[in-house]
């Protein structure tokens, strides 16, 4: 399969900011360490796609404003199809 991705981490990290939300909040929510979070918005580590569908709707990102990144039209169906 091919790798897909919704992250965008420096529009996704901004958004984060303007709300006010921390990693530690994203971290609880989605219960996982608050490291692999600081990782995922430092760019050292991208979050796995469940994880961008979930920062998504932590972050009140719409996710079909999130879809319009990927161009390819195959993953794109995919995406549409499992979302």
């Amino acid at each position: 399969m091919k790798d897909v991705s919704l992250w965008d981490r420096k529009s996704w990290k901004a958004v984060k900011e303007s709300k006010g939300i921390t990693h530690r909040q994203i971290s609880e929510e989605l219960g996982l360490y608050i490291g692999s979070v600081e990782k995922w918005f430092s760019g050292e580590k991208r979050p796995a796609l469940i994880h961008q569908v979930a920062l998504a709707r932590i972050l009140g990102i719409p996710l079909s404003q999130a879809l319009e990144n990927i161009i390819d039209p195959d993953v794109r169906e995919l995406l549409r199809i499992t979302l």
